[in-house]
Formats: C-alpha cells, sequence, structure tokens
C-alpha cells in the first residue's frame, strides 16, 4: 500500500466534434454500423491543437485544482504515444510553458495503459520520501495516426488530453494506492502497430535494409488485428482486475466505480461480465469521446471527481490495456 493521494485533475477536449454522420460522409460506414459495434456516436477530433498543448491546458487545471504552482512540481511524466517530437520529450515542452523549472521530465509509452503505468510509478518515486509533487499528463492526438478511408479504425478514436497532481498523503488521509498490477504481452504486439520513420540515409544499402519486424512497410497509420485485440483486451481487463483486488484484499462489491480503458463498448462488457461486476460500478464514456488511448481513464476520472460523483474514501480501480501488448489495473481509495 502506497500513501498516494491525487490531489487534483483537469481535462482538455478539443472544441471539433466528428459525429458518426459526418465519418459516413467519407467512407462507407453508418451511425447504426459504428453504434453497434463500438458504442461510439462521436469522438473529438484536434483543430490543430499540438499533444503538448492538450497536456498544458489539462496540467494547468489540475494544478489549479490540487492548489499549487508549476515551481511546486518535482517530477513530470507523460504518457502518449501521440508525441509532436521525437526530442524534445512532450513533459519537457510541458515544463516551459507551466513554469515547473524544478521538475524532472520524461515521457512513457505503454499506449492506452500509460495514465496505470504512471500512477504505480508516481506511487514508488513518492514512497522514496524525495520528491514532493509529481504530475501526470496523458496526452493524445491520435488522429496524425489513424488513416480516414479505413472505417475499421477510423471510427474508433478522439484526441484529448487529462492530467493529475499526485502527492504523498498523510497518515490520517484515507487516499491510497492499495495495490496495482502490471504487464505486457510483446509476443503479440504485431497485432496493433503504428510506425516510427524508417532509416534513410545517403550510405544505406536498399538490399541490407531489414524488413519490418510486423510488416508494417509503407506507411505510419494504425494497423490493427480487431479479433485478436478483442480477445486480449477482455481476457486481461478482467483478470487484472480481479488479481488487483486479491492483493489489495478488496472484494468486488467495496468498490465504488471501475474505470476501463474507453476502447470499445462490446469489450467493457464482456469483460464487466467476467469479472461479474454489477453494471453500475462501470463507468462508460466512449460515446462522447471515442478512444483516446491513455488519457481516456483520467478523462473519465476527472469527470467523476468534477461532477462529485467520486467522494474522498471511495474505491476505485482503473485497468487498461493497449498496444504493446500492454495491460494493467490500480485499486486506490480517492
Amino acid at each position: 500500500m502506497h500513501q498516494l493521494r491525487i490531489a487534483g485533475t483537469g481535462n482538455y477536449l478539443p472544441e471539433l466534434t466528428v459525429t458518426n454522420q459526418m465519418l459516413s460522409e467519407i467512407v462507407d460506414t453508418s451511425d447504426e454500423w459504428i453504434m453497434s459495434r463500438t458504442g461510439i456516436s462521436e469522438r473529438r477530433l484536434s483543430a490543430g491543437e499540438p499533444t503538448w498543448h492538450m497536456g498544458a491546458q489539462a496540467a494547468r487545471e489540475a494544478l489549479k485544482q490540487a492548489g499549487i504552482q508549476g515551481s511546486e512540481i518535482d517530477l513530470i511524466v507523460v504518457t502518449t504515444i501521440t508525441p509532436d517530437y521525437y526530442t524534445p520529450s512532450t513533459a519537457c515542452v510541458i515544463q516551459a510553458e507551466i513554469g515547473a523549472d524544478r521538475a524532472f521530465c520524461f515521457d512513457i509509452n505503454a499506449a492506452c495503459t500509460g495514465f496505470v503505468y504512471a500512477l504505480d510509478l508516481a506511487a514508488r518515486y513518492l514512497q522514496a520520501g524525495d520528491v514532493q509533487n509529481i504530475l501526470i499528463v496523458s496526452s493524445e492526438n491520435i488522429s496524425k495516426l489513424v488513416d480516414y478511408s479505413d472505417r475499421s479504425t477510423c471510427v474508433l478514436f478522439g484526441d484529448g488530453a487529462s492530467a493529475a497532481v499526485c502527492r504523498r498523503s498523510h497518515p490520517d488521509e484515507t487516499s491510497r494506492l492499495m495495490s496495482t498490477v502490471l504487464g505486457a504481452e510483446g509476443r503479440n504486439a504485431g497485432c496493433l502497430v503504428s510506425r516510427a520513420l524508417r532509416l534513410d540515409h545517403p550510405f544505406l544499402d536498399p538490399d541490407h535494409v531489414w524488413p519490418d519486424r510486423y510488416g508494417h512497410e509503407n506507411h505510419h497509420y494504425i494497423s490493427m488485428e480487431g479479433q485478436e485485440v478483442f480477445k486480449f483486451a477482455v481476457r486481461v481487463l478482467a483478470d487484472s482486475v480481479i488479481e488487483a483486488l486479491n492483493k489489495a484484499q478488496v472484494e468486488l462489491t467495496d468498490v465504488r466505480y471501475i474505470i476501463p480503458h474507453q476502447a470499445n463498448i462490446r469489450i467493457v462488457d464482456a469483460a464487466a461480465r467476467r469479472m461479474k461486476a454489477d453494471p453500475q460500478q462501470i463507468i462508460s464514456r466512449m460515446v462522447d469521446f471515442g478512444n483516446t488511448s491513455s488519457a481516456s481513464i483520467p478523462i473519465c476520472l476527472n469527470e467523476l471527481i468534477r461532477s462529485g460523483k467520486l467522494q474522498r474514501g471511495e474505491k476505485v480501480v482503473l485497468c487498461g490495456f493497449g498496444a504493446g501488448l500492454t495491460y494493467g489495473a490500480a485499486v486506490f481509495v480517492y
């Protein structure tokens, strides 16, 4: 059990809203087809906002709610698969934007599980005692990776950002990170791929260039084996939640909310049945935002907190899965 308190959260969602009907005008699909298979009605897409800008806006909201200044942050961790630069890190760009000059900074890529990974990482830094305030920012411009002629993927994804300020809770506070379960199945990484820049220099012999490991030769767009990802997601969402609850010695009935990665309503429903969760416990907001990768879980968490539906002392489970293939679950007392 780690003494971690989420002191403030914030979201940034682009104003540009793309409905299923709008997508049906550029690709062979329909609102009925998308809704019945994904549960998504609309999604926000960047109207030009870069990943760092969305993350900085969410960070400012989180800092405001936490009642601290950027100068009080010791560490910034950004989770993203859509940075604006290979270098500098998105965390360093956000540091400059919010005036967090004392912070050390880095990005992590755990795809849609990123926020769960980052929460575990934050708890371990806070436990060491020499770090007081940590800012986690999950910011994604997934539309940069989407092929809008591919109806199997373009209907799924949206853009957005969320942030959380974490600090070490006092002994008399109830807030705790009770357990985490993190994992990866790299042997199946080819099920969900987006390629980076290819090797290209003046001295390169084309005959010596290695073929792409996953056969993803021609572009950077997301390629997904939907059925394989579905089976993986249902299995690891349910199993990691059950393992994390057992590790924390908490019963499922004692949990107020379960916040899964917002990928597909069929995945979430199947995983909920597998873990025998009460449907009232499951948070689903993909209808309005689609799949925002690592930002999806903290976006939902911020909404629960800001609406007053989540109160201090209540137990919450976060659970994610994503490219890598990665997965993770966290049980914490808000």
